[in-house]
């Protein structure tokens, strides 16, 4: 193990909690079930989580691009695992995508045109999916270009092999959305002008949230599995390092802009974790004026609720979190605890990610994959490791 008493943040995969979310889901949805691994697998890592997915029968992923599916794919034992990549096949990229067996979810109908053109001289038939729009505004077929699909499509996909038809929903999380219909309705129609597929519309949120005619033949699950999702276990912790500890008077100021007033007396630590970790400015907690207006309209940072956790006690965020540095209150931990912490929790068991869904949105994937982006400055763990390490590093 490198030498851990150089590192100011540690973090650990807990695969054990990783394993329990996936064998939940897979009772949920079983067979109609595929993984979402864009982004390294929301920051966890694909080489911790691919092993788990193959153990347990997953064959389909979805990545954003052709970057990520070539490393997913180097990473699967399983060479005839299906690869999508929502980003579908750009100008110059269809080479790679056909000898690498990657399927491309094709986002217009121009992409599906040029590499219908480019496997006119292949001699088989590469796989593509089709993504359609279906209110989002994103990315997607809209239903002008469907129609125009509709009129020749054994011409327009004569060299392709099309094998699924996909959309995404933007308020799942609202289980009573009229939105959520009207997207089911959209979908409905427009694949209902084309010759039959498999279909795919819900994601995470449509499909533990809504009912089962979201769900249709295979549901794409990313953030619920690892944790970010209610009653999923968390499946990483990330700790970092109290920097000093210090007494601020009852109306001194903290932080850049003077953001935060103490009304009393209390006692802060500095937290070697700023910004350039991950630690999103926007946790930042202020009680300036302008800053009750935005809590009020819940609008901006400033107004966050954000907490780490020294054991069970919570200590809020005060101040504006700089590059560096973040500040929290820990007047409410006793001496002798804090005396013997060298660390705070800043995601994990005890301080929720879902806590922080005012600063980061509705579902704060933002905060997971940025805490866990490629960071000199972070240690990444097992569970084993982390435990042999804990009562030496005080945590």
């Amino acid at each position: 193990m490198k030498n851990f008493e150089n590192y100011d943040i540690l973090r650990v995969f807990h695969k054990e909690a990783f394993e329990k979310n996936l064998i939940k889901t897979l009772e949920k949805f079983k067979t109609k079930l595929s993984v979402v691994v864009k982004s390294d697998a929301y920051g966890i890592g694909i080489e911790n989580v691919l092993p788990i997915f193959e153990q347990y029968k997953i064959t389909d992923f979805f990545c954003q691009d052709i970057i990520e599916a070539i490393d997913v794919k180097k990473h699967l034992s399983n060479k005839n695992a299906n690869i999508y990549t929502f980003a579908g096949v750009q100008s110059g990229q269809e080479e790679t995508f056909v000898r690498n067996n990657i399927i491309p979810v094709c986002v217009s109908l121009k992409q599906i045109q040029n590499f219908n053109e480019f496997a006119k001289t292949l001699k088989t038939k590469p796989k593509i999916g089709i993504h359609f729009d279906t209110g989002m505004n994103r990315t997607g077929l809209s239903m002008e270009e469907v129609d125009l699909l509709s009129d020749d499509f054994e011409g327009i996909t004569s060299n392709l092999d099309v094998v699924i038809y996909i959309s995404h929903l933007h308020s799942s999380y609202e289980k009573d959305s009229d939105k959520n219909k009207k997207q089911l309705c959209n979908f409905i129609k427009m694949t209902s002008k084309l010759p039959d597929r498999p279909k795919s519309l819900s994601a995470t949120g449509g499909s533990f949230v809504l009912s089962s005619e979201y769900h249709f033949d295979l549901l794409r699950v990313g953030y619920g599995l690892y944790g970010i999702l209610k009653g999923m276990n968390p499946v990483i912790s990330v700790y970092a390092k109290i920097l000093q500890i210090r007494d601020v008077k009852k109306n001194q100021t903290i932080g850049y802009f003077a953001g935060y007033k103490a009304k009393k007396d209390i006692k802060v630590a500095i937290l070697n974790m700023g910004y350039k970790d991950g630690y999103s400015r926007s946790l930042s907690h202020t009680n300036k004026w302008k800053d009750l207006i935005r809590k009020f309209f819940k609008s901006g940072a400033g107004f966050a609720t954000s907490y780490v956790t020294i054991e069970n006690y919570k200590c809020p965020v005060v101040g504006i979190i700089s590059m560096n540095n973040t500040i929290v209150d820990v007047s409410n931990v006793p001496v002798d605890i804090l005396n013997r912490h060298n660390f705070v929790e800043v995601i994990g068991n005890n301080s929720n990610i879902m806590d922080f869904r005012e600063a980061n949105g509705f579902v704060p994937c933002d905060l997971l994959t940025s805490l866990l982006k490629v960071n000199p400055n972070a240690l990444d763990l097992t569970e084993q490791e982390f435990h042999e390490i804990k009562k030496e590093c005080n945590i």
